[in-house]
Parts: C-alpha cells; sequence; structure tokens
C-alpha cells in the first residue's frame, strides 16, 4: 500500500458502514477547522494592528483571536477523536494527533513565552502556519476519501 493509498484509504480496508459516515462527518469538522485557521490568522492581525499596548498579554484587540484560539484547541481535540473513531488511516489519526498537540499544546506555550521573546512569538506564528497547512492536508485526503466512496457507490454506465 503506497502512501496516496493510505492516505485515501482506497485499498481492500476501505471504510464502510457507520466509520464511513464517521470519517464523512471528519472531512466536513476538518474543512471547517481550515476555515476558522483562516479567520484566526485575520484576527491575528486586526489584533496586532488594532492596539498598540507595551505587552500583547494587555492588548485587548487580540481578545477575538485568543477566543478563537481556545476554540480551536477543542475542534483539534475533537478532530482527534473522530478521526480515531472513523480509524481511516494511521497518517490521518498521526496528522490528526499532531495537530491537536500543536494547536492546544504549542500554541499557548508559544504565545506566553512571546510576551517575553519576540523569536519565541514569531514560533507562536510559524506554528499557526504548520497548523494550517497540515490542517488543508488532513482534510483535502479525507475529502479525496470521501469523493473515492462516491465513486464507488456510483451505478457504472453500461
Amino acid at each position: 500500500m503506497t502512501l496516496a493509498d493510505e492516505e485515501t484509504d482506497v485499498g481492500p480496508g476501505a471504510l464502510t458502514g457507520w466509520r464511513s459516515g464517521v470519517d464523512r462527518a471528519y472531512a466536513y469538522l476538518a474543512g471547517l477547522f481550515v476555515i476558522a485557521l483562516l479567520v484566526q490568522v485575520f484576527l491575528a492581525g486586526v489584533g496586532v494592528f488594532g492596539d498598540h499596548a507595551r505587552k500583547v498579554a494587555n492588548a485587548t484587540s487580540l481578545d477575538p483571536h485568543r477566543a478563537l484560539g481556545s476554540v480551536l484547541g477543542m475542534v483539534a481535540i475533537v478532530l482527534f477523536l473522530v478521526a480515531l473513531a472513523a480509524r481511516a488511516s494511521r497518517l490521518t489519526v498521526v496528522g490528526a494527533f499532531l495537530v491537536a498537540l500543536l494547536t492546544l499544546v504549542a500554541q499557548n506555550a508559544l504565545a506566553s513565552g512571546g510576551d517575553s521573546n519576540k523569536w519565541i512569538g514569531g514560533l507562536h506564528a510559524f506554528d499557526g502556519m504548520l497548523i494550517l497547512l497540515l490542517s488543508i492536508w488532513l482534510a483535502g485526503a479525507a475529502h479525496r476519501r470521501e469523493a473515492v466512496r462516491r465513486r464507488s457507490k456510483a451505478p457504472s454506465p453500461n
């Protein structure tokens, strides 16, 4: 089984029954997560240009970014749990775990560290881009799996 096969799970162990439905829910949730991440980047920009407090921790213009970040952390956990339930592929589960880890642990640690060190703060932004790229890949793989399922269910023209 190649990496592409594992990513879309088109092999003999393709998802059926309730696992297929769970994976479909995962695909939609992953797509919404990507959209929310794009909103998160926008809110970071609004926050940075909206308030010129001495310390980032005191910048109230970043409150929407912080709030959405907390929500995204919880959604990342849900994505991981749904990926585990669907058991779509090992790459999906590991990728979802990595997104949850980067979103919950790394983002909070880097944001806190950024208050006293601009380079650590820069890593907070870099980690956010890694989360976005990994999430796009995971959502794309999930939607490709769904497309494969739809094609396999479609009647063949005779």
